[in-house]
Protein backbone atom coordinates (compact mmCIF):
# COMPACT_ATOMS: atom_id res chain seq x y z
CA UNK A 1 0.00 0.00 0.00
CA UNK A 2 1.34 3.40 -1.02
CA UNK A 3 0.55 5.58 2.02
CA UNK A 4 1.43 8.80 0.18
CA UNK A 5 -1.06 8.04 -2.60
CA UNK A 6 -3.65 6.97 -0.03
CA UNK A 7 -3.36 10.23 1.92
CA UNK A 8 -3.53 12.23 -1.31
CA UNK A 9 -6.70 10.43 -2.41
CA UNK A 10 -8.30 10.77 1.03
CA UNK A 11 -7.71 14.52 1.00
CA UNK A 12 -9.06 14.81 -2.53
CA UNK A 13 -12.18 12.81 -1.64
CA UNK A 14 -13.28 15.28 1.04
CA UNK A 15 -11.79 18.51 -0.32
CA UNK A 16 -15.21 19.97 -1.17
CA UNK A 17 -16.58 19.24 2.33
CA UNK A 18 -14.38 21.74 4.14
CA UNK A 19 -16.28 24.84 3.04
CA UNK A 20 -17.94 26.89 5.82
CA UNK A 21 -21.41 25.81 6.91
CA UNK A 22 -24.15 26.83 4.49
CA UNK A 23 -27.15 28.93 5.49
CA UNK A 24 -29.31 25.79 5.65
CA UNK A 25 -26.76 24.01 7.85
CA UNK A 26 -26.53 27.00 10.18
CA UNK A 27 -30.31 27.11 10.42
CA UNK A 28 -30.44 23.40 11.29
CA UNK A 29 -27.76 23.90 13.95
CA UNK A 30 -29.63 26.88 15.41
CA UNK A 31 -32.84 24.82 15.57
CA UNK A 32 -31.00 21.95 17.28
CA UNK A 33 -29.46 24.19 19.93
CA UNK A 34 -32.69 26.13 20.45
CA UNK A 35 -34.71 22.93 20.92
CA UNK A 36 -32.20 21.54 23.41
CA UNK A 37 -32.09 24.86 25.27
CA UNK A 38 -35.91 24.88 25.44
CA UNK A 39 -35.94 21.38 26.94
CA UNK A 40 -33.24 22.37 29.42
CA UNK A 41 -34.97 25.56 30.53
CA UNK A 42 -38.41 23.92 30.59
CA UNK A 43 -37.20 21.01 32.69
CA UNK A 44 -35.34 23.32 35.06
CA UNK A 45 -38.42 25.53 35.44
CA UNK A 46 -40.59 22.50 36.25
CA UNK A 47 -38.06 21.34 38.82
CA UNK A 48 -38.33 24.65 40.67
CA UNK A 49 -42.07 25.10 40.12
CA UNK A 50 -43.27 21.62 41.16
CA UNK A 51 -43.17 20.39 44.74
CA UNK A 52 -39.97 18.47 45.33
CA UNK A 53 -40.78 14.88 44.43
CA UNK A 54 -40.54 12.34 41.64
CA UNK A 55 -42.17 14.59 39.03
CA UNK A 56 -39.72 17.40 39.71
CA UNK A 57 -36.79 14.98 39.67
CA UNK A 58 -37.97 13.46 36.36
CA UNK A 59 -38.23 16.90 34.78
CA UNK A 60 -34.71 17.73 35.92
CA UNK A 61 -33.30 14.46 34.58
CA UNK A 62 -34.78 15.23 31.16
CA UNK A 63 -33.25 18.71 31.38
CA UNK A 64 -29.90 17.14 32.29
CA UNK A 65 -30.00 15.01 29.14
CA UNK A 66 -30.59 18.12 27.04
CA UNK A 67 -27.79 19.96 28.84
CA UNK A 68 -25.41 17.05 28.16
CA UNK A 69 -26.13 17.36 24.44
CA UNK A 70 -25.62 21.12 24.59
CA UNK A 71 -22.24 20.62 26.24
CA UNK A 72 -21.35 18.06 23.59
CA UNK A 73 -22.20 20.76 21.01
CA UNK A 74 -19.52 22.97 22.54
CA UNK A 75 -17.03 20.56 20.96
CA UNK A 76 -18.09 21.99 17.60
CA UNK A 77 -17.55 25.48 19.00
CA UNK A 78 -13.99 24.55 19.94
CA UNK A 79 -13.37 23.84 16.25
CA UNK A 80 -15.46 26.76 15.05
CA UNK A 81 -17.60 24.43 12.92
CA UNK A 82 -20.91 24.88 14.74
CA UNK A 83 -21.90 27.93 12.69
CA UNK A 84 -18.72 28.22 10.65
CA UNK A 85 -17.67 31.30 12.61
CA UNK A 86 -14.31 30.12 13.94
CA UNK A 87 -13.20 31.72 17.20
CA UNK A 88 -16.34 33.87 17.32
CA UNK A 89 -18.17 30.79 18.60
CA UNK A 90 -16.15 30.77 21.84
CA UNK A 91 -18.46 33.18 23.75
CA UNK A 92 -21.40 30.84 23.13
CA UNK A 93 -19.28 27.93 24.34
CA UNK A 94 -18.50 29.81 27.55
CA UNK A 95 -22.15 30.76 28.06
CA UNK A 96 -23.19 27.11 27.83
CA UNK A 97 -20.27 25.70 29.82
CA UNK A 98 -19.62 28.02 32.76
CA UNK A 99 -23.00 27.44 34.53
CA UNK A 100 -21.98 23.76 34.76
CA UNK A 101 -18.49 24.82 35.95
CA UNK A 102 -17.04 23.34 32.76
CA UNK A 103 -13.77 25.18 31.88
CA UNK A 104 -14.51 25.61 28.18
CA UNK A 105 -11.52 27.79 27.31
CA UNK A 106 -9.08 25.41 29.02
CA UNK A 107 -10.68 22.44 27.32
CA UNK A 108 -10.45 24.26 24.00
CA UNK A 109 -6.66 24.57 24.34
CA UNK A 110 -6.25 20.99 25.56
CA UNK A 111 -8.44 19.64 22.78
CA UNK A 112 -6.11 21.17 20.21
CA UNK A 113 -3.27 19.25 21.84
CA UNK A 114 -5.42 16.12 21.75
CA UNK A 115 -5.82 16.42 17.99
CA UNK A 116 -2.08 16.93 17.61
CA UNK A 117 -1.03 14.11 19.97
CA UNK A 118 -3.76 11.46 19.61
CA UNK A 119 -2.08 8.14 18.84
CA UNK A 120 1.38 9.74 18.78
CA UNK A 121 2.32 11.36 22.09
CA UNK A 122 1.49 9.80 25.46
CA UNK A 123 0.87 13.29 26.88
CA UNK A 124 -2.42 13.38 24.93
CA UNK A 125 -4.80 14.97 27.49
CA UNK A 126 -7.73 12.78 26.39
CA UNK A 127 -5.93 9.44 26.35
CA UNK A 128 -7.77 6.73 28.32
CA UNK A 129 -5.73 3.68 27.28
CA UNK A 130 -2.79 2.40 29.29
CA UNK A 131 0.29 1.70 27.22
CA UNK A 132 2.04 -1.66 27.81
CA UNK A 133 4.99 -0.03 29.58
CA UNK A 134 2.61 1.81 31.92
CA UNK A 135 0.84 -1.41 32.82
CA UNK A 136 4.13 -3.13 33.61
CA UNK A 137 5.19 -0.32 35.95
CA UNK A 138 1.78 0.29 37.52
CA UNK A 139 1.18 -0.39 41.19
CA UNK A 140 -1.89 -2.11 42.59
CA UNK A 141 -4.07 1.02 42.74
CA UNK A 142 -3.09 2.12 39.25
CA UNK A 143 -3.88 -1.34 37.87
CA UNK A 144 -7.23 -1.22 39.65
CA UNK A 145 -7.94 2.11 37.96
CA UNK A 146 -7.10 0.80 34.48
CA UNK A 147 -9.12 -2.37 35.05
CA UNK A 148 -12.28 -0.69 36.36
CA UNK A 149 -12.05 2.58 34.47
CA UNK A 150 -15.55 2.36 32.99
CA UNK A 151 -17.57 2.12 36.23
CA UNK A 152 -15.20 4.46 38.07
CA UNK A 153 -15.52 7.15 35.41
CA UNK A 154 -19.27 6.82 34.95
CA UNK A 155 -20.49 6.14 38.48
CA UNK A 156 -17.86 7.82 40.65
CA UNK A 157 -15.92 10.58 38.90
CA UNK A 158 -18.63 11.87 36.56
CA UNK A 159 -18.67 15.57 35.77
CA UNK A 160 -16.56 16.56 38.78
CA UNK A 161 -13.88 14.16 37.61
CA UNK A 162 -13.87 15.68 34.13
CA UNK A 163 -13.61 19.21 35.49
CA UNK A 164 -10.77 18.28 37.87
CA UNK A 165 -8.93 16.33 35.16
CA UNK A 166 -9.16 19.27 32.76
CA UNK A 167 -7.93 21.71 35.39
CA UNK A 168 -4.99 19.50 36.40
CA UNK A 169 -3.89 18.80 32.83
CA UNK A 170 -4.31 22.45 31.94
CA UNK A 171 -1.90 23.32 34.74
CA UNK A 172 0.61 20.59 33.86
CA UNK A 173 0.67 21.44 30.15
CA UNK A 174 1.20 25.18 30.58
CA UNK A 175 4.86 24.82 29.49
CA UNK A 176 3.62 23.35 26.20
CA UNK A 177 0.90 25.95 25.55
CA UNK A 178 1.45 29.35 27.16
CA UNK A 179 -2.16 30.34 26.38
CA UNK A 180 -3.42 27.79 28.93
CA UNK A 181 -2.62 30.12 31.83
CA UNK A 182 -4.90 32.86 30.48
CA UNK A 183 -7.58 30.32 29.57
CA UNK A 184 -7.63 28.89 33.10
CA UNK A 185 -7.79 32.35 34.66
CA UNK A 186 -10.72 33.38 32.48
CA UNK A 187 -12.54 30.09 33.08
CA UNK A 188 -12.05 30.45 36.83
CA UNK A 189 -13.35 34.00 36.82
CA UNK A 190 -16.35 33.19 34.63
CA UNK A 191 -17.39 30.13 36.62
CA UNK A 192 -16.95 31.94 39.94
CA UNK A 193 -19.05 34.95 38.92
CA UNK A 194 -21.87 32.82 37.49
CA UNK A 195 -22.09 30.46 40.45
CA UNK A 196 -21.75 33.22 43.02
CA UNK A 197 -24.73 35.01 41.46
CA UNK A 198 -26.84 31.83 41.31
CA UNK A 199 -25.91 30.86 44.87
CA UNK A 200 -26.88 34.29 46.21
CA UNK A 201 -30.29 33.99 44.53
CA UNK A 202 -30.80 30.52 46.05
CA UNK A 203 -29.79 31.76 49.51
CA UNK A 204 -32.10 34.76 49.24
CA UNK A 205 -34.98 32.36 48.51
CA UNK A 206 -34.06 29.95 51.29
CA UNK A 207 -33.58 27.16 48.75
CA UNK A 208 -29.98 26.13 49.32
CA UNK A 209 -30.74 22.41 49.69
CA UNK A 210 -32.83 22.30 46.55
CA UNK A 211 -30.20 24.31 44.71
CA UNK A 212 -27.46 21.84 45.65
CA UNK A 213 -29.65 18.89 44.62
CA UNK A 214 -30.28 20.63 41.30
CA UNK A 215 -26.59 20.82 40.44
CA UNK A 216 -25.81 17.38 41.86
CA UNK A 217 -28.32 15.67 39.57
CA UNK A 218 -27.16 17.69 36.55
CA UNK A 219 -23.54 16.82 37.30
CA UNK A 220 -24.25 13.09 37.66
CA UNK A 221 -26.19 12.75 34.39
CA UNK A 222 -23.93 15.00 32.31
CA UNK A 223 -20.79 13.40 33.69
CA UNK A 224 -22.05 9.92 32.85
CA UNK A 225 -22.90 10.88 29.25
CA UNK A 226 -19.69 12.79 28.52
CA UNK A 227 -17.39 10.29 30.22
CA UNK A 228 -18.98 7.44 28.27
CA UNK A 229 -18.69 9.34 25.00
CA UNK A 230 -14.99 9.88 25.52
CA UNK A 231 -14.34 6.19 26.22
CA UNK A 232 -16.29 5.00 23.19
CA UNK A 233 -14.43 7.27 20.77
CA UNK A 234 -10.86 6.38 21.71
CA UNK A 235 -10.46 3.73 24.38
CA UNK A 236 -8.27 0.79 23.41
CA UNK A 237 -7.11 2.23 20.08
CA UNK A 238 -3.96 4.03 21.17
CA UNK A 239 -1.56 1.13 20.49
CA UNK A 240 -3.52 0.35 17.31
CA UNK A 241 -2.61 3.75 15.97
CA UNK A 242 0.83 3.96 17.56
CA UNK A 243 2.35 0.60 16.71
CA UNK A 244 2.37 0.76 12.90
CA UNK A 245 2.82 4.55 12.91
CA UNK A 246 0.93 4.49 9.63
CA UNK A 247 3.37 6.95 8.06
CA UNK A 248 1.24 10.10 8.43
CA UNK A 249 -0.66 12.10 10.98
CA UNK A 250 -3.88 11.74 8.98
CA UNK A 251 -3.75 7.93 8.94
CA UNK A 252 -2.83 7.83 12.61
CA UNK A 253 -5.98 9.80 13.37
CA UNK A 254 -8.13 7.47 11.28
CA UNK A 255 -6.87 4.40 13.10
CA UNK A 256 -6.68 5.85 16.63
CA UNK A 257 -10.38 6.71 16.76
CA UNK A 258 -13.63 4.76 16.58
CA UNK A 259 -16.88 5.38 14.73
CA UNK A 260 -20.32 4.43 16.04
CA UNK A 261 -23.17 3.34 13.79
CA UNK A 262 -25.75 5.78 15.11
CA UNK A 263 -29.14 6.70 13.67
CA UNK A 264 -29.23 9.94 11.69
CA UNK A 265 -31.21 11.76 14.40
CA UNK A 266 -28.76 10.70 17.13
CA UNK A 267 -25.79 11.64 14.99
CA UNK A 268 -27.31 15.09 14.52
CA UNK A 269 -27.90 15.53 18.26
CA UNK A 270 -24.31 14.39 18.93
CA UNK A 271 -22.88 16.94 16.51
CA UNK A 272 -21.49 14.30 14.16
CA UNK A 273 -19.25 12.75 16.84
CA UNK A 274 -20.31 9.17 15.98
CA UNK A 275 -18.21 9.72 12.83
CA UNK A 276 -15.19 10.37 14.99
CA UNK A 277 -12.52 8.98 12.69
CA UNK A 278 -13.55 11.36 9.91
CA UNK A 279 -13.61 14.22 12.40
CA UNK A 280 -10.09 13.50 13.65
CA UNK A 281 -8.68 13.15 10.17
CA UNK A 282 -10.41 16.32 8.92
CA UNK A 283 -11.47 18.40 11.97
CA UNK A 284 -12.50 21.39 9.85
CA UNK A 285 -15.41 19.53 8.21
CA UNK A 286 -18.78 20.74 9.62
CA UNK A 287 -20.62 18.08 11.62
CA UNK A 288 -23.53 17.76 9.16
CA UNK A 289 -21.10 16.58 6.47
CA UNK A 290 -19.22 14.01 8.54
CA UNK A 291 -21.48 11.07 7.51
CA UNK A 292 -20.71 11.81 3.86
CA UNK A 293 -17.02 12.22 4.71
CA UNK A 294 -17.01 8.80 6.42
CA UNK A 295 -18.63 7.22 3.36
CA UNK A 296 -16.05 8.69 1.01
CA UNK A 297 -13.14 7.81 3.29
CA UNK A 298 -14.34 4.19 3.54
CA UNK A 299 -14.53 3.97 -0.26
CA UNK A 300 -10.98 5.28 -0.67
CA UNK A 301 -9.60 2.89 1.96
CA UNK A 302 -11.30 -0.03 0.25
CA UNK A 303 -9.99 1.01 -3.16
CA UNK A 304 -6.43 1.11 -1.83
CA UNK A 305 -6.78 -2.19 0.01
CA UNK A 306 -6.22 -0.43 3.32
CA UNK A 307 -7.74 -1.49 6.64
CA UNK A 308 -11.23 -0.19 7.37
CA UNK A 309 -11.85 2.36 10.09
CA UNK A 310 -12.62 0.98 13.54
CA UNK A 311 -16.33 0.89 14.26
CA UNK A 312 -18.81 -0.35 16.84
CA UNK A 313 -22.40 -1.23 15.97
CA UNK A 314 -24.12 1.12 18.45
CA UNK A 315 -23.65 2.92 21.74
CA UNK A 316 -25.36 -0.03 23.42
CA UNK A 317 -22.83 -2.43 21.92
CA UNK A 318 -20.06 -0.06 22.98
CA UNK A 319 -21.26 -0.14 26.59
CA UNK A 320 -21.26 -3.93 26.64
CA UNK A 321 -17.85 -4.12 25.01
CA UNK A 322 -16.32 -1.56 27.38
CA UNK A 323 -17.68 -3.49 30.34
CA UNK A 324 -16.37 -6.83 29.10
CA UNK A 325 -13.02 -5.78 27.69
CA UNK A 326 -12.33 -2.08 27.34
CA UNK A 327 -12.06 -1.27 31.04
CA UNK A 328 -9.56 -4.06 31.62
CA UNK A 329 -6.66 -2.21 30.00
CA UNK A 330 -6.15 -5.04 27.50
CA UNK A 331 -5.99 -2.60 24.60
CA UNK A 332 -5.08 -5.16 21.96
CA UNK A 333 -8.54 -6.71 22.41
CA UNK A 334 -10.27 -3.37 22.05
CA UNK A 335 -10.45 -3.44 18.25
CA UNK A 336 -13.71 -3.58 16.33
CA UNK A 337 -14.03 -3.44 12.57
CA UNK A 338 -17.19 -3.37 10.47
Amino acid sequence: MNSTALVRDLCAAVADLGAPASAAERCATALRLTALAAVLLGGAWLYWWLPLGWAAIAALLIAAGAYALLLIATHEMVHGTCFGMGRWEQPLGCLLSWPMAWPFLTYSRLHRLHHRWNGRDRRDPERTTALPAELRRAGALRRLWWRWQLPLRLALLGGVGLIADTAIKGWRLRPVDAALADAQWRDGAGVTVMHAAMLLIALSQGALGRYLLFWLLLERVIGLVVQFRGLVEHHGLWPAGLSPRRGSHLLTQLYSTRNVRAAAWLNALMGGLPHHSAHHAFPWIPSARLPLASHRIAAVLQRHGAAAMYQVASYGHALGWLWREGHSGQSQQAVHRP
